[in-house]
């Protein structure tokens, strides 16, 4: 097979493509039905499988977004990673099971790579740091250290300052204060801003900030376990520390696309991909509440009350678990004004973990120079404003390495107004990346690597494959070896649901079972909101839908979508009742004297949803656009022939064009999708 192994020449089509794929059935039903050739079958099959896959992903997965062959539903399964015959059917699906097909999307697909543009990681400020921090770790204590003589320096603490409705928005900035070198911090100083200056002329050189994860904010409580209203608690000796560490706005195709270094550094030794994970919801707070609550949108709404003063202090976030059985616990954020439980919403009236560096991210977007990028704050002073969460996010796993500790730290600010923007961060991450492993956490650690959603709108969004890169965020778990080599099991079910349909609140479950390892999966909790997920350290069922995982059929992956025409008599009639269902949720929510009334302009397309599983109405997914503003919408709906009405939940009509610059009259994050204001500002 010398001729089909040669890669020189791009001499690969789609029909050496095709000769190997008939090669292959042949040897499938001719080697494997007779004994004596079973051996040299398996030899073939291999080879011809691997050449099957190089000249798809060369050629032809290059011409169209959705990695999808008419040959691939009828080869039947293939093999899995161990070598065997398994479910994979040449990696056109990421889902491929009875009741769900979750085709697989190319990266690198042509109108996907028009629209990108690579850049690399560059210094936000290129002059020499005039001030550098060391941590002792004998003494726990950390020293600042002037790099150049002749210079003067002092630093503000910053504090959190507000309170009730304002507690989790103010900041204190104290005057400044100047030190002597190698100027040893106080234990009560959680973050700085530095200036240093010319002793000849007091011309300000260089202004900096800095943060500090102090050791001893918590004393582990080990005794607490047992009190736990969720079981008898894995001992603590055998409970692994937890770190989430998340990007928003990042779909598993755009990871690939953008961090090309990341990903090959997620396909090592340890780390488990969920290629089937899809998201549950539209924005990021009701996919991380899923993680972190097990509730669906309107109970985090109901239960949370995050637009309630101290709401979200009383809500039942999964690190106050963890910190009832003595974990030390941080959670860290960037972009203060839309961070998660802040846009729109009221955040904490008490810091929610033993670690919560937000009056730092305040401090330091109002008192030093930005530089924004797609609207959004990329550069704060010296460093691109994702480092200060990730550099928080080291200092606390080396401080309490010898801890059990849950820390969750995520970043929005290089990934969610922009797709092609992650590639800049791609080298700086796996440098994050190799610090954990010097610091020790892999060794110790459950770590999770992940996102919320992909791209909501913008180029890549519209794309015909944005449907689904919207919905396939990324999810990769590490797993440590002394951890492998106790629970072989956990292992074993988590290789089989790499292709498996998985949701945010199969996450809450698992993170749930790791205070509870010991325990059989029928006495674990489930999420409130979906009582058929479960620990993915667990086998999930092969027949395993959308409904059986949380998410509703707007966010679901497992349909076959065929276009459809746009001029049939029906498809305007479903536009247009769409539109008048908007409409009807403004009027109904009292906003029509401040949001425009919308009238459709243009069908732009129609796909018809085929399930696996047969349903009663035709179901449509419409992607029209709307007067004023052009504003672009894409729908799920069901179409009853007989009534010629559709069946619509708002909550199913995604915005796909930006608009918070055209809904800032509303707070109700349905109706900002929905809402262009009377008041709109000028054209710049």
């Amino acid at each position: 097979m010398a001729w089909l192994s040669d890669r020189s020449a791009g001499q690969k089509t789609w029909k050496i493509c095709i000769i190997c794929g008939i090669f292959l059935l042949i040897f499938l039903y001719t080697f494997t039905t007779s004994p004596t050739l079973s051996s040299i079958a398996t030899d073939l099959t291999d080879n011809l499988y691997d050449d099957y896959i190089a000249c798809a992903e060369e050629n032809a997965f290059n011409e169209g977004n959705i990695i999808l062959t008419s040959a691939a539903p009828q080869l039947g399964p293939l093999r899995n990673p161990s070598g065997t015959l398994g479910p994979n059917i040449l990696d056109n699906y990421f889902v491929y099971t009875s009741r769900c097909r979750m085709p697989a999307i190319n990266p690198f697909a042509r109108d996907a790579l028009r629209i990108f543009e690579n850049s690399t990681y560059s210094s936000c400020d290129k002059t020499k740091a005039l001030i550098s921090v060391s941590y002792n770790e004998t003494d726990r204590r950390y020293k600042l250290h002037m790099n150049i003589a002749d210079i003067r320096c002092c630093y503000k603490k910053i504090l959190r300052d507000g309170n009730g409705a304002e507690a989790d928005n103010k900041f204190k900035l104290w005057s400044c204060k100047y030190f002597q070198q190698d100027f040893v911090l106080p234990h009560d100083m959680d973050a700085i801003i530095t200036e240093c200056r010319r002793l000849k002329d007091k011309k300000l050189l260089q202004q900096d900030a800095f943060s500090f994860v102090q050791p001893g904010k918590h004393v582990a409580n080990r005794t607490a376990s047992i009190a736990l209203n969720i079981g008898q608690s894995t001992p603590a000796e055998n409970r692994p520390s937890v770190l989430l560490w998340g990007i928003d706005s990042m779909s598993r195709m755009n990871f690939q696309r953008t961090m090309p270094q990341m990903h090959k550094f997620l396909r090592g030794e340890n780390w488990h991909e969920l290629q089937g994970y899809n998201k549950m919801g539209d924005n990021t707070f009701p996919n991380l509440m899923a993680i972190l609550t097990g509730f669906n949108n309107s109970r985090s709404m109901s239960v949370c009350r995050p637009k309630a003063v101290s709401g979200m202090d009383a809500c039942p976030l999964l690190w106050k678990d963890y910190k009832e059985l003595g974990y030390t616990t941080a959670y860290a954020e960037d972009w203060g004004r839309f961070a998660t439980f802040n846009y729109n919403k009221k955040g904490f009236v008490k810091p929610p973990t033993d670690y919560y560096p937000r009056p730092l991210v305040l401090a330091i977007e109002k008192e030093l120079k930005k530089a924004l990028v797609s609207n959004v704050p990329y550069c704060v002073g010296r460093r691109h404003y994702a480092e200060y969460i990730y550099d928080y996010a080291i200092q606390f796993t080396k401080v309490h390495k010898n801890e059990s500790t849950f820390g969750m730290f995520w970043t929005n600010s290089f990934s969610h107004n922009n797709f092609s923007l992650p590639s800049s961060m791609d080298v700086k991450m796996l440098e994050y990346m190799h610090s954990l492993q010097r610091v020790g956490i892999f060794e110790k650690s459950i770590v999770i690597f992940f996102s919320d959603h992909g791209m909501r709108f913008g180029p890549l969004r519209n794309l015909h494959s944005g449907f689904l890169e919207e919905r396939m965020p990324i999810f990769y778990i590490w797993l440590p070896n002394w951890f492998k080599a106790k629970y072989p099991e956990f292992v074993h079910n988590l290789q089989l649901n790499r292709n498996r349909l998985t949701s945010p609140y199969d996450i809450h479950a698992t993170l749930k079972h790791i205070l509870q390892l010991e325990t059989p999966l029928a006495d674990l909790p489930r999420p409130e909101a979906c009582s058929t997920c479960h620990s993915i350290f667990y086998e999930v069922a092969e027949s395993r839908d959308c409904s059986d995982a949380g998410i509703e059929d707007h966010w679901c992956t497992c349909h076959t979508l065929k276009n459809s025409s746009r001029s049939e008599i029906h498809i305007k009639e479903i536009a247009q009742q769409l539109i008048a269902a908007t409409n009807a949720y403004l009027q109904a929510n009292n906003l029509t004297d401040i949001c425009q009334t919308l009238k459709l302009s243009n069908i732009e397309s129609v796909q018809r949803k085929v399930s696996v599983q047969p349903k009663e109405f035709e179901s449509y997914l419409v992607r029209y656009e709307a007067k004023p503003e052009n504003a672009l919408f894409e729908a799920s709906t069901d179409w009853d022939k007989r009534t010629q009405l559709i069946s619509i939940n708002v909550s199913d009509i995604s915005r796909l064009d930006a608009y918070s610059e055209l809904s800032k009259c509303v707070d109700d994050s349905i109706a900002k999708k929905f809402c262009i204001c009377f008041d709109m500002p000028e054209p710049k």
